[in-house]
């Protein structure tokens, strides 16, 4: 199969990205996900490649030689004075044994993705990706080195208009800082407010300076969220935007958190729900670098990135999960076949938080796309 098809970057020493057996990152979810969509024969439709750790000249566009150093003396347990100043402590972002391997290597994978896009693919996934909290000199919100600007950085050797669209249900604040004044990349996310959510940013008012002034658009959702909120708020005021910027190229953040399910957060979607937004984004017909990211629920994880696979290479998944998946019990389906639990209270209000949001942004940054 050549290049022009879809390419999935995989190696099971993704797991080596672990922080430990306290934290809610689990590297298993990776796992089971390759091992969900080989239970369906997925994989046979595209070229599934090994990807390779990132390569110094690209890390050292996203973040610090001092940082980058700083990372790779504490993997190997030297002493660093301050950890903290870097970010890495107990909590978030714990210092663990070979985490400069495994944090080359999931950016490598999504650079290794932006260039099989480079190279004629439609489409190349990587679910290890989307750390979209890595700051230029520090760690944050489980995430060391920002695979999400590596990959835009690369794609910027071709392209001139490049959308990010995030998706997560945390405000993506690693990517449109390194964006912000950059009207060649139009950042957009939609996430649970942070007023209520980690990182505590992500406002309609954070839309970019000087030249980038309208191209970070952000869409806060109050807690408790359901789909048709979400999805009425991101058609009525991301995809408007999204469309008029007319991007060459789309980086896809993949987050699964919003999932109602989650146990980080307070949105309320279904998979299905989520899934419309990936859908939109596929309906724009550009080639997509799609990156994992968030998800810390075992079993909705897999699921909601089968479907987005499904979606993101055409390829046509039964909503039955086959009997030959080892989790078929507690996944028997992709979507989901119940209502998320929402009192009538917390339903208006993440209405009405939604209708504002929406107002604001068509206030905002409508004008400067001539909407």
């Amino acid at each position: 199969m050549g290049s022009s098809a879809g390419v999935f970057l995989y190696t099971d020493d993704f797991r080596q990205y672990d922080m430990g057996p306290l934290h809610p990152l689990k590297p298993t979810r990776l796992l089971r996900t390759y091992a969900l969509l080989q239970s369906y024969g997925a994989l046979d439709h595209v070229e599934v490649r090994v990807p390779q750790p990132c390569p110094m000249e690209d890390l050292l566009k996203v973040h610090s030689s001092e940082y980058i150093e700083a990372v790779d003396r504490l993997s190997s347990g030297e002493h660093v004075p301050f950890p903290q100043r870097y970010g890495f402590g107990y909590g978030d972002n714990p210092v663990f044994a070979g985490m400069w391997e495994a944090s080359l290597l999931y950016t490598g994978a999504s650079v290794d993705a932006a260039q099989a896009v480079l190279d004629g693919a439609t489409v190349a996934m990587n679910i290890s990706g989307g750390l979209h909290h890595a700051h230029y000199d520090r760690a944050a919100g489980f995430c060391i080195f920002n695979d999400c600007v590596a990959a835009i950085n690369r794609l910027k050797l071709k392209y001139r208009r490049i959308a990010y669209v995030d998706i997560d249900v945390h405000h993506g604040d690693g990517v449109q800082e390194a964006f912000y004044d950059d009207d060649t990349v139009l950042t957009i996310s939609i996430h649970e407010t942070g007023q209520t959510l980690f990182p505590g940013t992500g406002f309609v008012n954070e839309r970019g300076v000087r030249n980038g002034l309208g191209y970070s658009v952000n869409l806060p959702m109050w807690p408790y969220t359901t789909d048709d909120i979400w999805i009425g708020a991101w058609r009525e005021a991301g995809l408007p935007i999204l469309r008029a910027f007319d991007p060459e190229v789309i980086v896809l953040e993949m987050g699964a958190d919003p999932h109602y399910l989650d146990p980080l957060a307070r949105l309320c979607l279904t998979a299905q729900g989520w899934l419309e937004a990936v859908r939109d984004v596929v309906g724009l017909q550009r080639p997509i670098v799609a990156l994992g990211g968030g998800g810390y629920n075992p079993t909705t994880v897999p699921r909601m990135w089968a479907l987005a696979f499904g979606v993101l290479f055409g390829v046509e998944l039964a909503d039955e999960v086959p009997h030959t998946f080892p989790d078929h019990e507690r996944m028997p389906t992709l979507t989901d076949h119940e209502d998320p639990p929402v009192a009538p209270h917390d339903r208006e209000r993440a209405m009405a938080s939604a209708r504002d949001t929406v107002a604001l942004v068509k206030q905002l940054i409508f004008p400067i796309h001539h909407l």
